[in-house]
Order: structure tokens, then sequence, then C-alpha cells
């Protein structure tokens, strides 16, 4: 993902105000925190290192007085928000971006520090009745290696582990459920060579469904299964993998819908 900061924003309907020195001190993901509302700043704030950077590297001053009032409330913000993360998973974060509002909300990016490929955690930010409380997707991003292992392991039952790729983002995990494939909100990318044929990747499209309409609590869901020319296929890895998502001969999209009917569509360029 390319990294990008944004904090020449519009101003909030609500800034946070004289509250710069306070972070969360709860660990628990929906915790919240009381901002004073409606006062102007009327003095100078000492910024941590890491918020200098941050407003260093998008090329801003780094003294709290010479920015701007939407600059003064999103650094502020972004820095409470990376606290929280701290506090609350006890890891190490890299921050990556700010969005005020908008379709998505309010929100803050950050990359889990050192872990290849990167993973990067959303925390959302809202205000209710005097607090800010914050959510985010931090647990399902930990679980993807293991979610697309149990796809995997499932799918070698019918097609060579050598010649097709799991790659997965879980978007949201229920509360119920045995497994993280029935537990987790998301449609699988599977990339396949074309060494196998297309009578095998059918057999494994329609396996892969059944094994979802027969999970209890999963409600639907479905996967998409690209081939790809062995050329293109050798190249490919957890890393690249996008860069090759257009070059697909043929897909297969795997839908099975909330009372487990199954459709498998073929497409081609």
């Amino acid at each position: 993902m390319q990294k990008r900061i944004v904090l020449l924003i519009t101003v909030l309907s609500f800034m946070l105000c004289g509250c710069a020195g306070k972070v969360p001190s709860s660990s628990a993901s929906g915790q919240t925190e009381s901002a004073e509302i409606g006062q102007s700043e009327k003095y100078t704030i000492e910024l941590t290192e890491r918020q200098k950077k941050i407003l260093r590297d998008e090329g801003l001053p780094e003294e709290y007085d010479r920015l701007t009032d939407s600059q003064k409330n999103a650094i502020v913000k972004i820095e409470r928000v990376l606290s929280y993360l701290e506090e609350t998973y006890e890891d190490e974060f890299e921050y990556l971006g700010y969005v005020s509002g908008g379709l998505d909300g309010e929100y803050v990016t950050a990359k889990i520090s050192d872990t290849l490929p990167e993973k990067i955690v959303t925390v959302y930010i809202s205000y209710k009745n005097g607090e800010y409380t914050y959510s985010d997707n931090y647990e399902a991003k930990i679980a993807e290696e293991e979610y697309k292992k149990e796809i995997t392991d499932f799918l070698s039952g019918y097609l060579d582990p050598a010649d097709f790729q799991v790659y997965a983002e879980i978007r949201e995990l229920r509360d119920a459920g045995e497994s993280l494939v029935e537990r987790a909100v998301g449609v699988p990318l599977i990339l396949v060579n074309n060494v196998c044929s297309e009578e095998d990747v059918r057999a494994a499209a329609q396996a892969y469904a059944e094994w979802i309409a027969a999970m209890e609590n999963k409600n639907g869901g479905g996967a998409d299964f690209k081939v790809y020319k062995t050329d293109d296929y050798i190249l490919m890895n957890e890393f690249n993998y996008r860069d090759y998502l257009a070059n697909w001969i043929y897909e297969l999209d795997v839908t099975v819908d909330a009372g487990d009917t199954i459709n498998i569509e073929k497409y081609e360029p």
C-alpha cells in the first residue's frame, strides 16, 4: 500500500481542545475517552517525537502553535489512536494515514511493524455523549494467515498445493463459528496455475461452495478462482500478486447466498 498521510483536512465539527497530553487508559477494543469541545487553543503543546516526524514527513511545521486548527486536531487524534493500539495489543505500529470524515467515517490507518507482507489496521473514531470511542480490525488482520491456511488445506484435497495460492482479507470476524472460515467475512482470492484442467478447477470451486453452504453460522459467502498462464503464475507471490490480477485467462466466480444456494459463473477477459 502506498504510504499516504492526510493532514491538510477539512475542519471538523468537533475540535479537540486542551487535551493533547491525554491518551487512552483502557485496553479494551471499545475504549472511550472524554474530550472538551468548543474552546480555542490558548497555549503551546509539546508534541511527541512521533508526532513531529509525521508532521516533518508531510512538510508541515513541527511546532504545535504553527499548525492550523484542523492540523492540530489531526495530529492529536493520530497520537491518541497509535497509543490506543499499542496499549491494547502490546505491538508496535507505524502511522500511515488519517481521514477526517466521509462515507467511511473518521479513521486512522497504521501498519503493524515488522510484518511482511504489510498488515494494515484501521481504527475508526466515533464521538458520542462527550466521549471518543475507538474500534479496529486488528484481530481480523492477525487472523488472516490462519484463515488462508484453512482454505489452502481444504483445497489441497482437489488441487496440487504447488498450483494454487490463496489470498484473503477479513473485513470482519463473527463471534459464532468453529473455524476462521466460518467466522470470517470476506471473499478469498484463489490464483490457479493453468496446468490444472478446467474440470479440476471447477470441481475445487464446487467443493469449496458446498463446504461454505454446510457451515451453520457462515450465512453465505463466496470466492474468486482466477486461472493464469504458467509463465505468469510462477512469478506471482504474496508481495506482487496484485500486479498480475488483470492477466487471468478465465475465472470462476463462486457465490453462496444466505439460503445456501450455490452459483458458479465462468468469465473470460
